[in-house]
């Protein structure tokens, strides 16, 4: 975001993190459109899961690109 690359981001993490109860951890940075068609044209969203010993854990990330106001 600092480059000049990134509007804003946020990262969840979900699962098993600590403890007996499956938890979500929400890290969110910068400005991001959630809803509309703008969060369809300038939102990127990418999930992954990752296989630990108590089960698994789920990333989702989603980056939001620069607008280009003049067109």
């Amino acid at each position: 975001m600092h480059a000049g690359k990134a509007r804003g981001c946020e990262i969840c993490i979900s699962g098993w993190l600590k403890g007996q109860r499956a938890k979500t951890a929400k890290y969110k940075s910068g400005v991001k459109i959630s809803t509309g068609q703008p969060a369809i044209d300038y939102v990127l969203y990418a999930v992954r899961h990752v296989l630990v010993r108590k089960g698994v854990v789920g990333v989702r990330v989603k980056i939001m690109l620069p607008i280009d106001e003049t067109g």
